[in-house]
């Protein structure tokens, strides 16, 4: 009995051994995000970080997602190259690509566009040319950088993306 006890003592003082790897991804969707989205909306918030713009910067680049592709990336088959691609949908308008539904006449390289994290880099750089970024209203900001035809829809996507950037560390 004393030896079954010690034996249990041993074993409750061990560490729980995970089978899940140490640095594993992780596995839960981000608010409002399906595992998709959440996929994705991950490799933004980590160029996010990597690129220095803050949770200000984050929500403009996540509520510009969500107004441009629902953060999808999308292929274009007027740009074929496009197509050879990871994608989750294939669009039509012009030769927009990617999550961000950026111009491949502008944005000439397909590789860079067509990733999450490549087009977000894009749209940062994009942002940091807009005087007075840092403090002016995200649905602004996204407007801004974008210059799309549909001004308004940025701002109904504030919300989420400063709930999804909080959940993503920023």
């Amino acid at each position: 009995m004393q030896l079954s006890l010690i034996a249990f003592a041993l074993a409750a003082a061990l560490p729980m051994v995970s089978a899940s790897p140490v640095n594993a991804a992780p596995t839960a969707n981000l608010p409002g995000l399906n595992a998709v989205q959440s996929k994705h909306a991950q490799a933004i918030i980590g160029q996010a970080k990597t690129d220095g713009v803050g949770a200000h910067g984050c929500q403009a680049v996540i509520a510009t997602a969500m107004v441009e592709s629902s953060i999808l990336v999308y292929a274009n088959k007027a740009v074929p190259a496009s197509l050879q691609y990871p994608h989750d949908r294939v669009g039509s308008d012009h030769d927009a690509i990617g999550i961000f539904q950026q111009r491949a006449s502008v944005y000439r390289d397909i590789a860079v566009t067509m990733d999450p994290a490549g087009s977000a880099g894009q749209f940062f750089a994009e942002m940091k040319k807009v005087n007075g970024w840092r403090t002016m209203a995200v649905a602004t900001l996204c407007q801004k950088v974008q210059r799309s035809a549909y001004p308004g829809r940025y701002a109904k996507q504030v919300g989420l993306a400063t709930n999804v950037c909080k959940a993503g560390g920023l």
